[in-house]
């Protein structure tokens, strides 16, 4: 049921913006966005 999978679509910016971040920290961009929504 529950994937694990889901799509967001934010705007180019912010994706710029995330983008950066995750290789500014040496990480994937989707651990960088999964460490965000843990909290």
């Amino acid at each position: 049921r529950y994937s694990g999978r889901f799509l967001v679509r934010v705007p180019p910016a912010l994706h710029r913006t995330l983008v950066t971040e995750a290789a500014e920290q040496g990480v994937s961009l989707n651990r960088l966005i999964s460490a965000k929504l843990a909290g």
